[in-house]
């Protein structure tokens, strides 16, 4: 059934989700920007979104990844990408907003709104985008993050939603040998995957050639645009987030059609650069909505076959 009626439950993504991740070929997880992008990237044949803290921190508040956003707009978004897909939506869950007790509340809130996994990291506060250079990036102690992860996996209301423990070491500049010491830690916590953000491809492959861990890994491709689903097979991860491919595109978009539009006062020209109205209101699924009006008012009609049947 189409929206706004959810067409799959959680736990049926949730177990999807682990599929991909066991399945031999690599998982894409794009990141929309809002609900209607989130449609379009299932309608493409994504199987999961990723629902990332920097495009949500943009798209909600209009600033950067800066530690920003609270639990419940982070929230917000993600529900938001659940509720317009019944898709795999992987959150990122920051730090968890807080200590353990904080890290509890989020686990059973984002579970409760749908998605597939909820991803916490070892950051300390005040926490930002890894690669923000100007900011000093700062993590909290192993068993700090081990406690953290404890508590997410204790508090699940659904043993099928996956925990995914995010560590920064390489962005901090710790090296391989802390960050395999680390998610080995956390691997061995309970964390159902590994994810590692990273600027160098060299660190890259080095820590994921290293991990013997039964634990699937997964990469971000913000700084490897290049890095293809086979190159990130052959490294040993099993899935790639791609956190704001969509976002810069639909950007790129929108400046060169209302730049042409300030220029020359005419949007004539931008019809073949946009999508037509119908085609908008068939992704949002307007048609199915009437749809399914229509057929409810219809059966509470005295003298249809529902109301008879009462």
């Amino acid at each position: 059934m189409a929206f706004p009626i959810r067409s799959s439950s959680p736990t049926a993504s949730r177990r999807r989700l682990r599929e991909l991740l066991a399945a031999p070929n690599v998982v894409a997880l794009p990141g929309p920007y809002d609900a209607a992008s989130a449609i379009l990237l299932t309608q493409l044949g994504f199987e999961g979104l990723w629902g990332g803290g920097k495009v949500a921190s943009a798209s909600s508040i209009g600033v950067g990844d800066l530690g920003l956003m609270t639990m419940t707009e982070q929230l917000r978004f993600c529900t938001s990408i659940v509720e317009a897909t019944g898709s795999v939506v992987v959150a990122d869950a920051d730090d968890g907003y807080g200590g353990v007790l904080q890290v509890a509340r989020t686990v059973q809130a984002f579970e409760r709104a749908g998605v597939a996994a909820i991803v916490i990291e070892d950051q300390a506060a005040p926490k930002h985008c890894a690669f923000y250079e100007d900011f000093p990036l700062a993590l909290i102690d192993k068993e700090g993050m081990v406690a953290k992860l404890k508590s997410a996996l204790d508090v699940r209301l659904d043993d099928t939603t996956m925990i995914w423990a995010r560590s920064d070491a390489l962005a901090a500049g710790k090296g391989v040998a802390e960050t395999l010491e680390r998610i080995g830690a956390y691997a061995a916590a309970g964390a159902d995957a590994i994810f590692v953000p990273c600027g160098k491809l060299e660190d890259l492959a080095a820590y994921a050639k290293a991990w013997d861990g039964a634990v699937p890994l997964v990469m971000s491709g913000a700084a490897f645009p290049s890095v293809t689903l086979e190159q990130a097979k052959a490294m040993g991860f099993a899935a790639k987030l791609d956190p704001a491919v969509a976002t810069l595109a639909a950007l790129k978009a929108v400046e060169e059609v209302m730049l042409e539009y300030r220029r020359t006062g005419s949007l004539v020209d931008a019809g073949p650069r946009c999508k037509t109205v119908k085609e908008f209101e068939d992704l949002i699924g307007t048609d199915s909505g009437a749809e399914l009006e229509q057929r409810y008012q219809r059966a509470g009609r005295p003298g249809s076959a529902a109301s008879s049947a009462t």
